[in-house]
């Protein structure tokens, strides 16, 4: 069986309990399907009323687990057959539908049945449709005995909402682990032990060769693992592929606590998950888990049965889960991969990772020890990682972010799908058996593929559109060699287990250096001669250049927004919300660039308000029993939503955060009650309009002054994120067009030079322009302010801003003027080689004679 958790905090108690004589000591397949019973007890992949509740905000609200031990489950233990003088006929193998659970080979071993009245059984058995019992039709039209029961059973036989792709995904992925689990070893506790009480260079080396099977640590590994064991503080900083994972993964064996990794992707964290050693046990909470995936995982880790622990940075703030961990949960190690996502300087700055603070993990979780990971960082990004988290600055770990055997490349290209099949059909890429060619967009992303494959290139692509099963079968492909080329966004590669990478080609400009560092990263980890090459034009740096302007925020928008927020209808103290979508679109600003607003009121220098969990916070009720009156005299609950409910054909309709605030509740406890009514049968509900939900600290003493801060400091952030993508197209730039070919630079070969400039960006503060710093945006235009005012004029039944003009002047969706719309007007993406800011300029003055006119 694998070696629980306890035992690696506690290897002699665990000697104690499989000491010969134990009940422990039963036949090694006993044990694994007992332990195998308990995971698929705890999960309870059933269906139960619970799960059918699915809130459909992308971080939902996590329930705490109710205090109450797991339904005993009958032995699964074949009894001795009895007594015969004829050897027992042979019987025929029974089928087992492809989506049971079972312990194979246990063929001895009989699943434990359910009774025929649980609706567990009938949905497991019609799962994806299989299995489903033959549906005799009567002449009558009348149900058969059949139809009656379906109809009698909770959900009428519907999956258990919640019972996605994405969750089914992470639930094989847990139980792959369970099943992969290796038998305990009595020589690996003893070596644990021997680290924990001296963890010197040679005892960690004996626990790297008994467990991993490695002779020796790479570069920053040792140094990073003692600094954790010892309770320090730690940023590490590795290339991609140079075992960032060993350095938490070692240390949680040693460590008597819980290690909690906080992933910033669900197909990351999964792999992260598969690739645990086998004496590590782990698990994971992911939004797409059901509520009984979820209770299933907790039990598993009060139990001490998990030590490793991935989870989301939303779910990670969650103010549940951070109670459930905080109140029962010992941690000794707090693991943060992605780490560069906390800074809003870094390539891919996170609003979720931004609320990450070393405040908040020692006061909500008393952790001590963090560890920040990350294979690229500006020395900017860095030194907002050490302050974030509060790390000493002696306890950065940094080696060279690029690896020495890779041949770094670049061509100008006119035609790069032209170009790009010359390169796989010429050397060195035309032998290579696995390549990543990396696109910017989806549906680029198919189409490149399309064309590779109808040329006889055994090619897949990979982007967050396809199903997670579809994802992950693609990349199974690819590491057994199945597939030669795939073609993939940016999110293909992190947690990459495959070390035989022979090329990347990059089909269009990476958005920064850090970008192209991770990517090309990916190929080489072997440590053999590997060969990236970038098709460069600049047609591409325009369309990603104006991408870069759509996150931005006037300070005339910006000021309406917070005058929502701070509105006087919002109580200090009480739950408001306000929905996304309807939101965005009559402020024109992004989701997610809402939500970065909101973590900045709640981080800033002055906490103005606290983030909740997000809500879908208009809730329909239907009735179907007993009269809504007589309901609600007796549950005060229902007496409030009644009153505080508008009512639409019959149905009750209400804001979710209304009543939390009128009776002095949570949301989740008004979602609780209504559960329970639900299963009892006596109403149903609907939920829409997912929000952001938070409550009012304090009021800021001038909104005016707080709305010009916050824009001024978007502005910044939408600066550095240029200022990124300026950089990469003077490295490209510089190697097609000023490289000198001196130093070892060939042809299209570029590597000395482009290393050069990759270390000189890293060391240098951010902002510090380049020498030889150029771009080919254009300063004005002749027609420009003309095309603006024709454009007003035909348009003038919309309601523009400067900034709304100049995104459709450069081709760029928004909220309130979305591409499906707008892209066929004749002017979009006209001037998207003017720079951004020009047009900005342009059109404030057009709009200002347009309005003056009252046009």
């Amino acid at each position: 069986p694998p070696i629980r958790a306890a035992a690696l905090s506690d290897p002699h108690g665990l000697a104690a309990r499989i000491a010969p004589g134990s009940a422990l000591t039963a036949s090694a397949s006993t044990v694994s399907f007992s332990s195998f019973r308990r995971l698929v007890q705890s999960r309870n992949l059933s269906f139960e009323p619970a799960a059918a509740f699915s809130n459909p905000g992308p971080a939902p609200e996590l329930e705490p687990e109710p205090e109450s031990e797991p339904a005993e489950i009958p032995s699964a233990e074949p009894s001795p057959p009895p007594a015969a003088t004829h050897p027992p006929p042979q019987l025929r193998p029974k089928r087992v539908h492809p989506n049971s659970v079972s312990e194979a080979p246990a063929a001895a071993a009989e699943q434990p049945k359910r009774p025929r009245g649980d609706p567990g059984n009938f949905v497991r058995l019609n799962i994806n449709g299989y299995g489903r019992k033959k549906s005799f039709k009567s002449q009558a039209r009348r149900p058969t005995k059949y139809r009656s029961w379906k109809r009698q059973q909770p959900g009428g036989g519907k999956p258990r909402a919640g019972a996605d792709e994405e969750g089914d995904f992470v639930a094989e992925a847990l139980l792959e682990r369970e099943k992969n689990s290796a038998a305990g070893d009595d020589g690996v506790l003893k070596v644990v032990e021997v680290a924990r009480e001296d963890p010197s260079e040679q005892n960690l080396e004996g626990l790297l060769r008994k467990v991993f099977g490695y002779d020796s640590f790479r570069e920053g590994q040792l140094e990073a693992i003692q600094n954790v064991v010892a309770g320090e503080s730690t940023v590490l900083v590795l290339p991609t592929g140079a075992g960032k994972s060993l350095c938490y993964q070692l240390p949680a064996m040693i460590l008597p606590g819980l290690t909690l990794v906080v992933s910033p992707l669900l197909s990351l964290m999964v792999d992260q998950l598969r690739k645990l050693p086998a004496f590590l046990p782990g698990g994971l909470l992911a939004s797409s888990q059901t509520s009984d995936e979820f209770h299933g995982t907790l039990r598993l880790l009060r139990a001490g049965e998990i030590k490793v622990l991935f989870v989301s940075p939303e779910r990670f703030l969650n103010e549940e889960f951070l109670q459930i961990f905080g109140d029962t949960l010992p941690i000794s190690l707090v693991v943060i991969d992605e780490a560069h996502c906390i800074s809003e300087w870094s390539h891919n700055f996170r609003p979720s990772y931004l609320r990450l603070r070393a405040s908040l993990l020692r006061r909500k979780l008393n952790i001590q020890c963090i560890l920040a990971m990350t294979a690229t960082a500006t020395t900017q990004t860095l030194q907002e990682i050490v302050n974030a988290l509060e790390i000493p600055s002696g306890n950065l770990i940094q080696t060279s972010q690029i690896r020495e055997n890779l041949k770094l490349s670049i061509s100008m290209s006119d035609n790069r799908l032209k170009d790009l099949m010359l390169l796989l059909k010429s050397p060195p890429f035309v032998n290579m058996r696995s390549i990543i060619v990396y696109c910017k967009f989806q549906t680029e992303t198919d189409y490149v593929c399309k064309h590779l494959c109808d040329n006889n290139i055994n090619a897949k692509s990979y982007h967050s559109g396809l199903l997670m099963k579809k994802r992950s079968r693609v990349q199974e492909l690819f590491c057994s060699n199945k597939i030669r080329v795939v073609v993939a966004t940016v999110a293909f590669g992190m947690g990459l287990d495959k070390s035989d990478v022979e090329g990347v080609i990059h089909y269009r400009l990476p958005e920064s250096l850090e970008e192209y560092i991770q990517e090309t990263g990916r190929a080489g980890r072997d440590g053999r001669l590997s060969h990236c090459h970038l098709l460069f034009d600049s047609t591409t740096f325009y369309k990603i250049r104006s991408l870069s302007h759509s996150d931005g925020i006037d300070e005339y928008a910006m000021s309406k927004f917070l005058n929502q927020i701070f509105s006087s209808g919002n109580t200090m103290g009480c739950i408001c919300s306000f929905p996304k979508e309807s939101t965005s679109r009559k402020f024109d600003i992004k989701e997610e660039v809402l939500l970065t607003v909101l973590t900045q009121l709640e981080i800033g220098e002055e906490q103005y308000l606290h983030l909740l969990p997000q809500f879908s916070v208009t809730c329909t009720l239907y009735f179907h029993k007993t009269s809504p009156q007589l309901l609600a005299d007796k549950d005060i609950l229902l007496r409030s939503i009644l009153n505080k409910s508008e009512m639409k054909d019959g149905s009750y309709v209400f804001e979710v955060p209304r009543v939390a605030n009128d009776m002095r509740i949570t949301m989740n406890e008004v979602f609780d009650r209504l559960q329970k009514l639900k299963f009892s049968g006596e109403l149903s509900y609907e939920l829409k309009d997912p929000a952001y939900c938070y409550m009012i600290l304090k009021r800021p003493d001038d909104l005016n002054a707080l709305s010009a801060n916050l824009t001024k400091w978007l502005s910044e952030v939408e600066n550095s994120k240029i200022r990124k993508l300026d950089a990469m197209f003077a490295l490209a730039y510089y190697a097609v067009k000023g490289c000198k070919k001196t130093d070892g630079c060939s042809g299209s070969e570029h590597t000395p030079c482009i290393q050069k400039r990759i270390i000189d960006y890293f060391s240098k503060k951010e902002g510090t322009p380049d020498d030889d710093y150029c771009t080919p945006l254009r300063k004005s235009s002749t027609f420009l302010q003309s095309d603006i005012k024709v454009f007003l004029q035909s348009n003038s039944f919309a309601k523009f801003t400067p900034r709304a003009v100049a995104r459709i002047m450069h081709g760029i969706s928004s909220p309130a003027f979305p591409a499906a719309t707008w892209a066929k007007n004749h002017f979009w993406g006209r001037y998207m080689e003017v720079d951004f800011p020009v047009v900005i300029e342009a059109a404030k003055a057009e709009l200002v004679k347009f309005v003056g006119k009252g046009e």
